[in-house]
């Protein structure tokens, strides 16, 4: 398989070393798949963590357990230690400092490379941390509330809430984050798992009698993901990109993890049900779903409350209308 020339624009693709996977069929019927993908930087060269280890935010986030000589493996399992939470998803002060500082040294990183990729061996590891903290789901849905808007500025620190504490950064440099993820299917798999549990969660709260624009909020995420595969899609051949969608939607279908189990009752009901809904359809319509996500999860909670149909039908649509248009804009912002 030959190399693809990098885009000359700043924030162009990456050029892709040969490409190795194992087991695909098999991996996908079995809800696993082994992928090995190699980032290079604009030179051809292999993609490292030094500019990541040499950034004052990366050393004050790791903290005692920083070293100058860690090799991206190890950088990444530290990241993951510093910035892992509770099993009910609160952190500590300490634990959410360390995650935004580490996710506004990505993104500086890939910044001042002018390439949108990070090392492979980051990449499992950097997904498992974002899928800890639900304040991802917060900013990738356009945040209402005022500390999710108004804390984004690298110098903002977390606030304290019931819950723990929590932090917030630009949609853009999130975005362009988990696009850098992305490449490895297993960790695109994982950040739109923990979105399908966080949206399972919002969706389960939810009193029969509410608004259908209360249902629709998740949409603006599953969008962003979804112009997110497509600009992975782009970069890719046309047999690359099928690997890598059986990759994802096999994963999705069989469930994410680190993601704690939902809880018993409307959450669980509505997560399982799209997950079974998605390990059940054809192979060739599983993008169609996957793109109707939101529309599918609103349906399993209507029918689980009883909600009049014409409420779900109405909502169903304004959340694909809400997706699309999160889809174009991100498409646009990593073209």
């Amino acid at each position: 398989m030959n190399d693809s020339k990098p885009s000359p624009r700043t924030w162009g693709k990456r050029r892709r070393a040969p490409l190795v996977v194992g087991g695909v069929l098999a991996a996908a019927v079995a809800g696993a798949t082994a992928w090995f993908l190699v980032g290079t930087d604009s030179a051809g060269d292999r993609a490292d963590c030094d500019g990541l280890l040499a950034d004052d935010l990366t050393k004050r986030a790791l903290g005692e357990a920083y070293r100058s000589d860690m090799s991206c493996a190890e950088l990444g399992l530290a990241v993951l230690r510093v910035t892992a939470g509770e099993a009910d998803g609160t952190h500590t002060l300490r634990q959410a400092s360390a995650m935004k500082d580490i996710l506004v040294a990505v993104g500086d990183d890939m910044e001042r490379r002018g390439a949108p990729w990070v090392d492979p061996a980051l990449r499992k590891p950097l997904a498992d941390a974002l899928a800890d903290y639900a304040d991802v789901n917060a900013v990738l849905s356009d945040p209402t509330d005022s500390a999710h808007l108004h804390k984004v500025l690298p110098s903002d620190p977390p606030w304290k809430e019931q819950d723990g504490y929590h932090l917030s950064l630009p949609a853009e440099t999130l975005v362009r984050v988990v696009r850098a993820v992305s490449d490895d299917p297993e960790a695109h798999a994982v950040v739109r798992g923990a979105q399908t549990r966080w949206e399972a969660e919002r969706l389960g709260e939810l009193p029969a009698s509410a608004q259908p624009v209360r249902l629709v909020n998740g949409a603006r995420a599953f969008g962003k993901l979804d112009g997110i595969a497509d600009d992975v899609r782009r970069g890719l051949s046309a047999q690359e990109a099928r690997e890598w969608d059986a990759a994802v939607f096999a994963r999705l279908g069989a469930g994410t993890d680190p993601a704690p189990e939902a809880g018993p009752g409307p959450a669980r009901r509505i997560e399982d049900g799209w997950r079974r809904e998605l390990a059940g359809t054809p192979a060739t319509e599983r993008g169609s779903a996957v793109e109707r996500q939101c529309a599918r999860m609103i349906s399993l909670w209507a029918d689980g409350m009883r909600v009049a149909r014409s409420t779900a039908d109405d909502a169903q649509s304004r959340c694909l209308d809400s997706a699309a248009g999160n889809r174009t804009r991100v498409e646009r912002m990593l073209r």
